[in-house]
């Protein structure tokens, strides 16, 4: 299946139209038509958009798996990485400290809120 057959089955599967889908993700409902119809490939950022609003992978956008979600290996992978991020911001002094887990907090709850709408 191609990017622009998972982009539509998903959004369908959701029971959104083009424009739901596009308002929710920031973008037109010219571009998720180009991107359904295969006229136009999304770019990295939007692709990522994607990914995150139906909860998959990019790789299961892209067609490189078949699976939606992360296997148990690659979530212990991305669990590791949280863990050497968690790692490098304790390292910091405490003022950058704080300011790299406001950041983080503020992406968190942006993602959240995302989620919801």
């Amino acid at each position: 299946m191609e990017l622009n057959e998972r982009v539509k089955l998903l959004r369908t599967e959701h029971k959104l139209t083009q424009e739901q889908f596009a308002t929710a993700i920031g973008i037109t409902k010219a571009s998720v038509s180009k991107f359904e119809k295969g006229m136009k490939a999304p770019g990295r950022e939007t692709l990522e958009k994607i990914a995150d609003y139906f909860n998959v992978t990019t790789d299961y956008l892209l067609g490189r798996s078949e699976e939606p979600e992360l296997t148990t290996e690659e979530d212990k992978i991305v669990s590791e990485e949280g863990k050497n991020i968690m790692a490098i911001i304790e390292s910091l002094p405490e003022e950058e400290r704080k300011k790299a887990w406001e950041q983080l907090e503020m992406y968190v709850n942006y993602m959240k809120m995302k989620k919801n709408n």
